[in-house]
Formats: C-alpha cells, sequence, structure tokens
C-alpha cells in the first residue's frame, strides 16, 4: 500500500512530539510492507533518506504570524492560516500524480486546507496528534489580558477549522481515546477511530553521561507555548524546592529553545538542539514532564520508558494513557508535590525499578506492529468511503 504523507514538518530530526509520532508511524509502515512517502517543508539542513523511506523536501515555511493574524478579519483561524502553503499544496498535487498513491495521510488539521482540493481524488486520513484548540483554550485560562481574550477568540476558531477537517477527512485518527472522544464532540458527523502513538526506531547507541546526582532530564519542543510554559513553571516553582532537597541534582534542559530558559539559574545545564534525543536518556537520570497545558499523548514519557528512565510529570503529562493503564510515572500537581516525587523517587531504587517495568508494560502497547496493523485499518476504511463515493 501506498501511502502519502504530509506534515506541517519533516519527522527527521525527530525533535518534538509531532514529529516523533509521524517519524514512529512512517517507521511501522516501512516494517510493515507498505511504501510510505513523506512531503514536508524544509527545516534546516536535508533530512536523511531512511531506507524504504523516500522524503520530499519543500522549500517553504509557514507565514509569520503578523500575516496570520489577517485571518482575524475573516473570522478564521491565525494557526490555520500560517500553515497555507502553495508551494506545500503544489507538491501534493504532483506527488498525488507521480506517487499515486492509495491513501493521502495529513498530520495534523493544520493542513485540513489541503482537503477539498483533494478529497475528491484519493482517500484521505487526518491524523490528529492533539486537540489543539483544547490547548490554545487552556492556555488563554493562563495567560495574562489581552492575550488571554485573543487565545480565547483563537480557540474557538481553531474548533471550527477543526471539525470542518474532520468532517471533510474520509476518517480521522486520533492519538487516543480520549482526543477520539473529543474529537466526535467536536465534528460529530466525522469518522474517528484511534490509532496510538510509535515511538521511532532508534539505534543502539551509547547514552551520553549527565552532570548531577541525580540528573534530571527535561526534554523538549520549547518553542511550542505548551512546553515553555511548563518549563517555566518547573524553574520558578519547582526548581528552586528541588535545589534544597537535592543539592546535588543538576537539571539538563535540551530540545529547540532550551538555550534561552534558566539563565543565571544554578546547576542547570542548556543543551540546546540534540541530533538524537535517545542519546539524552542517562540511565541514572529521572525525566521531568512538567507540562500544565496538554493533549494527545506525551511523546517524552514514552521514550523515557523507552530508555528505561523514570518519570515525573503532571496530570496534563500523564493524559491521553488512559486511567486502566500501568501507572508507569508519578503523578503530581502542585510544585510542592512535584519536587516531593521528584526527591522520592531519586531515593528510592525499588520505586525506579517498579516504574520503568510498569512504563515498559505500557510501552507494548506502542509496539510499531500494532501501530501499524491500527493504521493500515484506517487507510483501509478510508479506501473503503472514498470508493463508495465515487459511485
Amino acid at each position: 500500500m501506498r501511502v502519502l504523507c504530509v506534515a506541517t514538518k519533516s519527522p527527521w530530526p525527530a525533535i518534538g512530539g509531532g514529529r516523533v509520532d509521524l517519524r514512529g508511524l512512517v517507521d511501522a509502515l516501512a516494517m510493515a510492507g507498505a511504501e510510505p512517502r513523506v512531503v514536508a517543508p524544509t527545516v534546516g539542513s536535508e533530512p536523511p533518506q531512511l531506507p524504504a523511506v523516500d522524503v520530499r523536501s519543500v522549500p517553504a515555511r509557514p507565514r509569520t504570524w503578523p500575516w496570520s493574524l489577517l485571518a482575524i478579519v475573516r473570522s478564521g483561524s491565525a494557526v490555520m492560516a500560517r500553515y497555507e502553503m502553495k508551494t506545500l499544496a503544489a507538491a501534493v498535487t504532483e506527488e498525488l500524480d507521480r506517487f499515486r498513491p492509495a491513501v493521502l495521510h495529513l498530520q495534523q488539521a493544520q493542513l485540513g486546507w489541503l482537503l477539498p482540493a483533494v478529497r475528491g481524488r484519493v482517500a484521505t486520513v487526518l491524523r490528529q496528534e492533539n486537540v489543539e484548540s483544547d490547548l490554545i483554550a487552556r492556555l488563554a485560562t493562563i495567560s495574562w489580558w489581552p492575550l488571554r481574550a485573543f487565545l480565547a477568540r483563537e480557540a474557538r476558531a481553531l474548533a471550527r477549522a477543526e471539525s470542518a477537517a474532520c468532517r471533510s477527512a474520509h476518517v480521522v485518527a486520533a492519538i487516543s481515546d480520549s482526543d477520539s472522544t473529543r474529537l466526535r464532540e467536536l465534528a460529530p458527523e466525522a469518522i474517528v477511530r484511534v490509532v496510538p502513538a510509535a515511538l521511532p526506531l532508534m539505534p543502539a547507541g551509547d547514552c551520553e553521561r549527565l552532570s548531577g546526582d541525580p540528573p534530571l532530564l527535561c526534554l523538549g519542543s520549547f518553542d511550542w507555548r505548551p512546553n515553555r510554559d511548563g518549563a517555566e513553571w518547573l524553574l520558578r516553582e519547582v526548581w528552586p524546592r528541588l535545589r534544597l532537597c537535592l543539592p546535588d541534582a543538576v537539571l539538563h534542559l535540551a530540545g529547540p529553545g532550551s538555550d534561552t530558559l534558566g539563565r543565571g539559574l544554578a546547576s542547570i545545564v542548556r543543551h540546546g538542539i540534540v541530533a538524537a534525543a535517545r542519546r539524552m536518556y542517562d540511565p541514572r537520570s529521572i525525566a521531568l514532564i512538567p507540562l500544565r497545558i496538554g493533549s494527545g499523548v506525551r511523546m517524552r514519557l514514552l521514550e523515557a520508558w523507552a530508555a528505561g528512565v523514570p518519570a515525573v510529570t503532571t496530570p496534563a503529562g500523564s493524559a491521553g494513557l488512559g486511567t486502566d493503564r500501568p501507572v508507569g510515572a508519578l503523578v503530581a500537581a502542585s510544585a510542592e508535590a512535584f519536587a516531593a516525587e521528584v526527591a522520592r523517587l531519586a531515593t528510592d531504587s525499588g520505586l525506579r525499578q517498579q516504574l520503568v517495568a510498569s512504563g515498559r508494560q505500557t510501552l507494548d502497547e506502542h509496539h510499531p506492529s500494532r501501530i501499524a496493523a491500527a493504521a493500515r485499518a484506517c487507510y483501509e476504511e478510508a479506501i473503503s468511503r472514498y470508493r463508495a463515493g465515487q459511485g
């Protein structure tokens, strides 16, 4: 089965949650004998070409925010307007003619503007990594006016756009049960299925030895506002408490935007963008996932489990994994509780082993073979619906 995957960012390097999700899916499809091809705007250097996976990098970038804000005049979404790229649309049209895929896979509703032009040509599946409008709405609640008013308005406009995209796609592939429920509320007419996240296949290699006793690792794309908000909360509210109870600990921040965080604070190492996130998971470390705003599934939590590293997170950070799953992380809602859980984990080796084992048990549900089967079922359903609409 040929699958044309279109994304707002290339999954190489896999340095953000959305990229990790697509990279994992592409790896899983290739392993299962499908023929995926990725089309995405160019970000930095050309992505490496992997065996059985073809990548077309398009010389296009999201529109600037000032231009995107003009969407407000049309009662539209500024977030959606950012990703309306003519060169990307032209590349997709060319690939439909040249590659002749059985399915067009769109990674996230920000690409929903492509659907009206392509829905009559090919079966379409819309992948929802999260419910973006809910993230924006939650971000509004912790922002100051007038940003709060703007974000609340943007959340409503984005919810309308997400609803339209879900209704237009032949099938919607939600990343979790909770997101599936929410998307059905936004678009009752949409066909929504669940395809869990798959971790990308990473070659085994030596991990970096991080400084600190223990080393505390916070990985993420900190140029994405929900991640940055969580990191700022960690530095402002949690880190001073951790310094008191774990004076030898060192906090390692890694990922886009990490070099601009925590300046002037002691015992913090900023790694910036890292080529291979997996190498950052020192077996002695504790992963910190301090999200206050979340939707979908935290890919960093899955990565930590795969690396055998225990994690401390928030209710938002553990959302999307389901209440009936094994508990593979300590969860704390307040800064005091978060710091206390990190300190407890740092001194309790038995608890550490228990969390790692439980996390790996949950990780079995994200095995590439399972994800490939779930994705193929979605694609086949989309093909059937597309063919039925042609009759």
